[in-house]
This record gives structure tokens, C-alpha cells and sequence, in this order.
């Protein structure tokens, strides 16, 4: 079946951008990569040691929160931000009928 061009579900960029601050600020929406590295560090914490996510390297935990190791801040505070901007393009570029249709029945499905 030729899938709708119109897309029916769709958010203006000001309403868009309400609903991710404010799902952030309430809690509803976490960012996957900043939760992932909070409770690596909260397990590093417990050890003395952190191992890095390029290099896997073994390093002591103070050196992450001296700030002398900022790459393993920046990695994932950039992948947020990428599912920040993906999730703001969906939003405003909308879902079609067809494509709506087909999320409800595999939701159904589930």
C-alpha cells in the first residue's frame, strides 16, 4: 500500500520544543547516553576505578571528577544530543496516516 504523504500528526517547532522541556523537567523523558554514564560513574564510585569508554582503560575515579578525563562527559552529553534533535525532528515533521496506522497495530500486537 502507497503510504500518505501527508503527515497528520505534527507539532508546530515552539509546541515541539515545550513538550521535550517539559517532559525533561519533570522526568518523564531521560536522556539515554547522560543516565547511562551517571550510573557507570555511580558504579565506579563504589570500585576507585573508572574504565573509559573509548580505551577501556582502567583509571582512578578522581581523575573523572577532577575533569581531567572531559571526553568522558562529552561523548555522551553529544549522543543526547543527537536523540534530543531526532526526537524534535519527528515531532515536527509529523507521522503520516498510514505510518500512525501501522504504530497502533503493532502496538496492538505486543
Amino acid at each position: 500500500m502507497a503510504e500518505s504523504k501527508t503527515n497528520v500528526v505534527k507539532m508546530t517547532e515552539t509546541d515541539a520544543a515545550t513538550v521535550i522541556a517539559a517532559a525533561l523537567r519533570s522526568g518523564t523523558l531521560k536522556l539515554p547516553y547522560a543516565t547511562a554514564f551517571s550510573q557507570e560513574l555511580s558504579k565506579a564510585l563504589v570500585s576507585g576505578s573508572y574504565e573509559t569508554i573509548v580505551r577501556h582503560d582502567k583509571v582512578p575515579v578522581q581523575e573523572v571528577l577532577d575533569g581531567r578525563l572531559m571526553s568522558q562527559f562529552a561523548l555522551p552529553a553529544r549522543a543526547d544530543g543527537l536523540y534530543l534533535l531526532s526526537l524534535f525532528a519527528v515531532l515536527t515533521e509529523g507521522v503520516s496516516k498510514d505510518t500512525l496506522a501501522d504504530l497502533r497495530l503493532t502496538a496492538a500486537t505486543e
